[in-house]
């Protein structure tokens, strides 16, 4: 997960740059997206593993050959990266993985020095941070957003020692209030099932941001992570259609689109 430097490009980003460069890419039946990016990125952590899951860049291993068809321009830009060394957020960014005219915030997010017990405090830097990013992405008509580990209710995200490993539902709402569709990062890791997880928490966005969520994108290599679409209504018809291509394309057997209503079909 790239919201680490030291995480770039590994098979989570591959999934993630690829469904993103799918959902903008010209097509007949669907309108033009300028991309935005706000990457939560935190100071990168060496206690975990995050990050190690790049044999897939080998092209001659069955990972790789499973997955180059499937978006060869994106695959090759994160090996060149991968093999100089020089793994960054930045790099990913310069080196063309993100589709043409995408706009990325990658300022580091940091609540070093101020502990739980201050949420209010915790709360005004991080809003600071946001305001930032907003402004930055204004122009932008679909944004991603890349927490470490996933959406978060404000009240439990602001009592967490670590939230800046969370986005928040509001900082999600505000986007969409602003006409802007949305596809936000969560990583799936508790007991129940991940299509539960996909189900309860698309749930939760409509429950507190009053928007049906299209569907939870689940990658299906590496880690358990989603990918929610929640698309703003002027957007709504043109993002169904680029799912339900992206569902009988090469990507339809990495990619498993959990509904919570009917599943997308012909």
């Amino acid at each position: 997960m790239s919201m680490q430097d030291r995480c770039a490009g590994d098979v989570g980003d591959f999934f993630k740059l690829g469904l993103l460069r799918w959902l903008v890419s010209p097509s007949p039946d669907t309108q033009p997206h300028r991309l935005g990016v706000v990457w939560y990125r935190i100071a990168d952590e060496h206690h975990s593993l995050d990050g190690t899951s790049i044999d897939y860049l080998d092209p001659t291993s069955a990972a790789g050959q499973d997955l180059r068809p499937l978006d060869p321009d994106l695959y090759d830009r994160l090996r060149r990266m991968v093999e100089t060394g020089k793994r960054s957020i930045s790099a990913l960014v310069t080196g063309g993985a993100l589709p043409a005219g995408s706009v990325s915030y990658e300022h580091l997010l940091t609540l070093a020095g101020l502990a739980p017990r201050d949420p209010a405090v915790r709360a005004e830097r991080r809003q600071r941070w946001f305001d930032e990013a907003a402004t930055a992405l204004d122009q932008c008509s679909l944004v991603f957003v890349d927490p470490d580990n996933g959406l978060q209710r404000d009240d439990a995200a602001n009592r967490r020692s670590r939230s800046e490993k969370h986005a928040c539902l509001s900082e999600v709402g505000r986007f969409l209030e602003r006409g802007q569709s949305v596809v936000a990062h969560h990583q799936a890791d508790r007991p129940a099932s991940v299509a539960d997880q996909a189900m309860s928490l698309m749930a939760e966005i409509r429950d507190q941001l009053g928007v049906d969520a299209l569907a939870a994108v689940q990658a299906a290599r590496g880690t358990n992570r989603l990918y929610i679409v929640i698309p703003d209504d002027r957007h709504r018809s043109g993002l169904e259609a680029r799912l339900r291509s992206l569902q009988l394309s090469p990507w339809g057997s990495e990619l498993r689109l959990h509904r919570r209503s009917i599943p997308l079909s012909v």
